[in-house]
């Protein structure tokens, strides 16, 4: 089964961006890293984004996944650690095979 990526720049870190320009002096952190990484495949369409400084108790950045479409792969969001454990939960619920 084929899956697509498409790698967006995240539209709220682009707004940050706007704030940005606005104001030099804003002091609050964007949440956002700069992409968001669309992965679809017949089963469906989730979005994988890095949540800077989010994370857990220790304010490590950490990889949220959520669905775009509506097919009901997982409930809610799921956050990883690290790029590679969202990578293989993606896999899973997409049923990637290479």
């Amino acid at each position: 089964m084929q899956i697509k990526l498409n790698r967006i720049i995240h539209k709220g870190w682009t707004e940050y961006q706007e704030v940005l320009k606005q104001n030099p002096k804003f002091e609050l952190r964007c949440l956002f890293g700069k992409y968001q990484y669309i992965y679809e495949s017949d089963k469906g369409m989730i979005s994988l984004v890095l949540l800077k400084n989010y994370g857990f108790k220790d304010k490590k950045d950490v990889w949220e996944i959520y669905e775009l479409s509506a097919n009901k792969l997982f409930d809610d969001v799921e956050r990883f650690r690290t790029k590679t454990q969202a990578l293989k939960r993606i896999k899973e619920l997409l049923k990637w095979t290479q």
